[in-house]
């Protein structure tokens, strides 16, 4: 008789997952739907159209996560915070495991999705990065230039953000995210320029998680010598690990990052692939002026004025078709410009 049942439950189960696998294929393509109005700024019409597939089953777990992603992003996009944050809250109890990428998700939703997910930290052993590997946190960069010093205080988070975007090309280092340096200097309610000094910046990495510090400076001696300085710091001791500089041309400055960034690893004792040598010197010709739109562009996000930053991202990716990391600024904040 017990074979007998499971024989049905088992004929019940083959018969039903063509249904459900139907369900979740248009679940799928509705997620996609409602995702392109929270792109086209309809954040209510998004809102509905996600409520309306969530609350209609049979998705798979990760597609559940997906709508409570896009509800917290529309959420925002209509001013309420409260709701945004309880979606995201909802999703670390569905998956609590989840990470966000901070290239797919706007500021104000990461902003958000930390303060969940330090109330709600992950479970032991969930993370798929190994123990092993070390996280390094690079701060804003002391701008000490003689030459145009006030038109240059946007470089100090456009070299920061490439030198984390360079990094991150390499697989046995993880990154702190400028998101996460962000939300910690605003919850210890420190200025950004803080950040240039070592005991505070050590603060923030010891909250931000990180082994190692990358600080530094650059300085415009005139107009035909720019310098970069970096130092590695210890995080447990303050103890600064190692120094490096690179020296050239102002209109040489993405390519001297770049170098810095391979000598950096170096010192870290970091070995490099050639291809990921070849990732982290992509882009070298990248000029001087993108760097500096993309670099205002940050200002301007941090401000939280997102018309004026997606502007000046996309200004950097016309003078630098190509230029990666603007063009996932622009992609994460479009929604908003857009909005005004």
């Amino acid at each position: 008789m017990r074979s007998s049942i499971s024989v049905c439950l088992a004929a019940v189960i083959v018969l039903m997952t063509p249904t459900i696998l139907v369900a979740q294929i248009n679940a799928e393509s509705q997620l996609d739907s409602a995702f392109a109005l929270y792109n086209k700024a309809a954040f209510e019409d998004a809102i509905i159209k996600t409520t309306d597939i969530l609350t209609s089953g049979q998705l798979a777990k990760a597609q559940e996560t997906r709508a409570l992603r896009i509800l917290s992003m529309a959420s925002i996009g209509r001013g309420h915070t409260d709701q945004a944050e309880a979606y995201l809250t909802k999703l670390v109890g569905l998956d609590p495991a989840a990470e966000l990428d901070s290239d797919e998700n706007p500021p104000q939703v990461m902003n958000l999705w930390y303060k969940v997910r330090d109330a709600h930290p992950m479970p032991a052993g969930a993370t798929s990065t190994p123990s092993s590997i070390q996280t390094v946190a690079v701060m804003y960069f002391d701008n000490n230039s003689i030459v145009d010093h006030d038109d240059l205080d946007a470089l100090s988070k456009g070299l920061a953000s490439m030198m984390i975007y360079e990094v991150t090309k390499v697989s046995q280092l993880k990154v702190v995210e400028r998101d996460r340096i962000n939300f910690l200097v605003d919850e210890l309610k420190l200025q950004q320029s803080d950040l240039v000094d070592k005991s505070t910046a050590v603060k923030v990495g010891k909250l931000a998680g990180a082994h190692t510090l990358l600080m530094g400076g650059f300085m415009k001696l005139s107009d035909k010598q720019f310098r970069i300085d970096a130092r590695l710091v210890k995080v447990e001791t303050g103890e600064i690990i190692k120094a490096d500089f690179v020296e050239g041309k102002p209109d040489e400055v993405v390519k001297l990052e770049k170098e810095l960034v391979l000598k950096i690893l170096a010192d870290l004792g970091t070995k490099t692939s050639e291809s990921e040598q070849k990732e982290i010197m992509k882009g070298s010709d990248t000029s001087f002026d993108a760097l500096y739109y993309y670099s205002r562009g940050l200002a301007f996000e941090d401000k939280k004025n997102y018309t004026a930053a997606y502007q000046h991202y996309q200004k950097a990716l016309q003078l630098a078709p190509g230029y990666v990391d603007a063009e996932k600024k622009m992609s994460r904040l479009e929604p908003f410009a857009m909005q005004g």
